[in-house]
C-alpha cells in the first residue's frame, strides 16, 4: 500500500482538527495537571507524566477515528482512496499528534519538574511508546467502529473521556511495567512492540477498514 497524497492530506486534516481552537482548553488543563503531577510526585519521571498526559488528552483521535465530524464517514467515502489507506493515515494522524502533544506539554512540565531527565530516561520512554501506542490503535480502532460517536460533546464530556483514555493508557502500560520496568528484558520488551505493531498493521487496520464499509452501507 502507498502512501499517497490523498493519505497525506486526511492525515494533514486530522492534525489541524486535533488543535483546533475547542480542543485547546481541554488540552491546557491536562498539561496543568501533568505539570502538577511532576512536581507532587518527584518519584516520578517527568516523561511518564508527559506521556500520560499527551496520551490522556487524544480520545477522539484513537477512540473515534471516522466521526472525527458529524458527516465524516460520507465525506471520506467520496475520496479516492481505499478504506485501509485512510485508517492508515488517520491512525499515523494520531501518532504525529501524540508526538506534537508530547512535545508541547514537556516545555512546561520540565520547567516546572523538580529534576531534569537524563538520555537515560529518553530512551526508556522511546521503548515505552513503542510498546503503548500500537495497543492503543488497536483498541481505538475497535471502539471506533463498535462505539461510532456521531455528535460530540463540551469540554465537560472531552474532561470525562481524557479521564477513561488515561485509565486505558495506564492498562496498556502494564506490559511495560513488567517487560522493561520489573525484569529490565529491553530485547523481549522490543520484540513485545514489534508484535503489537504487526497486528496493528496485519489485522487492525484491515478489520476497522471492512466494518467502515460496513458502517457507510448501513
Amino acid at each position: 500500500m502507498t502512501f499517497g497524497r490523498q493519505e497525506r492530506l486526511i492525515l494533514s486534516m486530522d492534525l489541524r482538527r486535533c488543535f483546533s481552537a475547542p480542543r485547546i482548553p481541554v488540552l491546557a488543563i491536562l498539561a496543568c495537571a501533568g505539570v502538577l503531577l511532576a512536581v507532587q510526585r518527584s518519584d516520578l519521571p517527568p516523561l511518564v507524566a508527559i506521556w500520560i498526559v499527551a496520551l490522556s488528552g487524544l480520545d477522539g483521535q484513537f477512540n473515534n477515528i471516522l466521526y472525527r465530524s458529524p458527516s465524516e464517514l460520507e465525506a471520506l467515502s467520496l475520496l479516492p482512496v481505499s478504506w485501509r489507506g485512510i485508517v492508515v493515515a488517520k491512525n499515523f494522524a494520531t501518532i504525529c499528534a501524540a508526538l506534537l502533544l508530547a512535545a508541547i506539554i514537556a516545555m512546561a512540565i520540565l520547567y516546572f519538574a523538580p529534576r531534569q531527565p537524563d538520555p537515560g530516561q529518553f530512551a526508556d520512554a522511546a521503548l515505552y511508546v513503542w510498546t503503548v501506542i500500537f495497543p492503543l490503535l488497536i483498541i481505538g480502532n475497535l471502539r471506533s467502529v463498535q462505539e461510532p460517536k456521531k455528535e460530540t460533546g463540551g469540554t465537560g464530556d472531552a474532561l470525562i473521556q481524557a479521564g477513561g483514555m488515561g485509565v486505558l493508557v495506564i492498562v496498556c502500560s502494564f506490559p511495560y511495567v513488567i517487560l522493561y520496568t520489573l525484569t529490565d528484558d529491553i530485547p523481549v520488551t522490543i520484540a513485545y512492540g514489534g508484535v503489537m505493531a504487526a497486528a496493528w498493521l496485519g489485522r487492525s487496520v484491515p478489520r476497522t477498514a471492512a466494518r467502515a464499509e460496513q458502517l457507510l452501507a448501513s
